[in-house]
């Protein structure tokens, strides 16, 4: 059974695309780059642990990202996420605890840009359609796992 905390691909969702923001030029990128924290970390390093309340969309600039939900088995192997992946959704719009923990694959480090709800603010004020552009890309992940959970569509 899937759960709305799962961040594998099923096929029902392989017509969504993976990265967020997909859309935007080059020079977008650039403007949008100017608003989130870079922030490098060694691989093995643990971002985000389950229960943290810290607010901040994570995007992953290079490295991998393994994620592993908190209520999963310990013995259930993490999911990978890598280049032009997001995670921290779910926690990012009110603080509520973190049900995902989130470290750096093995591999090697990991670059993140992270996005604070302040500088979200300053985006939206400044940069209206990247904003609006990012806003209707997470929505639209939060609606597919969602879709996944209604029995019998």
């Amino acid at each position: 059974m899937s759960d709305f905390f799962s961040y594998s691909q099923p096929e029902a969702e392989s017509s969504t695309p993976r990265t967020i923001l997909a859309e935007l030029s080059s020079a977008d990128w650039e403007n949008f780059i100017g608003y989130a924290a870079r922030r490098r970390y060694a691989a093995g390093a643990v971002v985000l642990e389950a229960g943290d309340t810290s607010r901040a969309l994570c995007f992953i600039a290079s490295g991998q990202v393994e994620v592993r939900s908190a209520g999963a088995p310990k013995k259930a192997k993490p999911s990978q996420l890598g280049e032009g992946e997001v995670f921290g959704m779910l926690s990012f719009p009110d603080g509520a605890p973190s049900a995902i923990s989130a470290t750096v694959a093995v591999g090697g480090p990991a670059e993140l840009l992270m996005l604070r709800p302040d500088t979200l603010q300053q985006l939206a004020a400044w940069q209206t359609r990247i904003a609006m552009a990012l806003l209707c890309d997470l929505g639209a992940r939060v609606g597919a796992r969602l879709r996944r959970l209604q029995p019998g569509d």
